[in-house]
């Protein structure tokens, strides 16, 4: 029976095409815009949840910054121009003798240079790095190794890479075999990270580089070979800078001390740089006040989905109030034929169910045209979840249900006779 009632409501809806289709518009525009923010939230949750894993939510990251040039300690020296800013030894010093609950305290050294791929070259950032920087960051090497003790030790010119290096040089081959120019000297590849998995605004928050061209160099080479001080052109003067640390990466032994520990570098940090010329990222923090946003926008999602699907709705309940008016006549035939008051319900509430159901799953499939168009045209890669699909789906029957009720009884409330009389 209840096959019968599938058959017969399709056909009735077939009778009037673009009726029908008119009638789902609402339904399809609403689900669409379901799976189009859920998508977009989930697969934003999911690249920052990424970006604070490779971080650590043990860690605290502490980045140099370059004062403001009213702020900077400027030295002249045979026409010179000398800066000194940023993380100090000091530093370093403080957070491993004073903080509790720290576990380790991890220098980092930036430089910017170019690599030579023979007469081929790349500008990227060498970051001076110790063995244990890797563990502390989740960093997992696709190909080789990364650097260890004796690296540290012996100074050797080796390096771990990332792929995209590897994509902007052109580089071909065993990228193992490969003899890297850093500067004026070979370093040799002993390692290949990947690339990080998405890009995000909160990068440069972060302290990441979103173009990930990064090449990490035992810390002690850094200082050896290549040395603390900068020398560079701006606005046609020669300006030399000097930062020791351009990163301390600290890592807590218990996430729930991590603020704690956070506000201890804080206090450290403001009592030897007045200028403020650094900045500490706790990536723990990050994840709460996301969480936060996220939540604000599950409660805003449904409420801007439930008034599309409202707007729907209320077009199913027009179309088929005036479906009712129109088969009056056929009502009365069915009811003096034996059919009950049930049976015209269930008849029309079907009808109601199978529209709105047509219009959730077209919504579905506009929503994924939608995705593609904002993973295209954005650096965003929204998220579509099966649970999303299927809640779009019972929300689109249930809307079927809620408006298609009164319409429904509505006709199977008519008096018979006077429906065969109905003209």
């Amino acid at each position: 029976m209840f096959g019968e009632l599938i058959v017969e409501a399709s056909r009735n809806l077939m009778r009037h095409k673009l009726r029908s289709l008119l009638t789902a518009l609402g339904i399809i525009f609403g689900i669409a815009s379901v799976i189009s923010m859920v998508s977009a939230g989930e697969g934003a949750r999911r690249q920052i949840l990424d970006q604070i894993n490779e971080l650590g939510t043990n860690n605290i990251i502490v980045n140099a910054k370059k004062p403001p040039a009213k702020q900077s300690a400027k030295t002249e020296e045979g026409g010179r121009s000398g800066i000194e800013y940023g993380l100090t030894f000091r530093d370093l010093h403080q957070m491993r003798e004073t903080l509790p609950g720290l576990v380790d305290a991890l220098p980092v050294h930036d430089v910017k240079d170019w690599l030579w791929f023979k007469s081929r070259r790349v500008e990227a950032r060498i970051r001076g790095v110790t063995q244990s920087y890797f563990r502390r960051l989740n960093l997992v090497p696709r190909l080789g190794r990364t650097l260890d003790d004796h690296d540290e030790l012996e100074r050797a010119r080796v390096c771990v890479v990332r792929e995209r290096v590897l994509e902007e040089a052109r580089y071909v081959g065993d990228p193992l075999k490969l003899q890297l120019k850093i500067g004026a000297e070979y370093y040799q590849v002993i390692g290949v990270l990947p690339d990080f998995a998405a890009k995000n605004p909160d990068r440069s928050m972060l302290g990441l580089d979103d173009r990930a061209l990064e090449v990490y160099v035992p810390f002690e080479t850094v200082v050896d070979r290549l040395g603390l001080t900068k020398g560079t052109f701006e606005s046609g003067t020669y300006e030399v800078s000097r930062v020791e640390l351009h990163q301390i990466v600290c890592t807590v032994a218990d996430e729930n001390a991590v603020t704690a520990v956070a506000r201890g570098v804080q206090q450290i940090l403001a009592t030897f740089h007045p200028r403020r010329d650094y900045e500490v990222v706790v990536p723990i923090e990050l994840l709460q006040s996301r969480a936060a946003a996220q939540r604000t926008f599950d409660i805003v999602l449904p409420v801007i989905a439930g008034i599309a699907l409202l707007v729907g709705g209320i077009g199913i309940l027009n179309i088929m109030l005036a479906s009712v008016t129109e088969r009056t006549r056929e009502i009365g035939i069915r009811r003096a034929i034996g059919a009950t008051r049930f049976d015209i319900t269930l008849q029309f509430l079907v009808e109601t169910v199978m529209l709105a159901l047509v219009g959730g799953v077209l919504g579905i499939l506009l929503g994924v045209a939608g995705v593609k168009v904002i993973e295209q045209a954005t650096d965003w890669k929204p998220v579509i979840t099966p649970g999303a699909v299927l809640v779009s789906l019972l929300i689109s029957c249930a809307t079927g249900v809620a408006f298609g009720i009164y319409p429904a009884r509505r006709a199977a409330m008519m008096d018979p006779v006077r429906a065969l009389r109905h003209e």
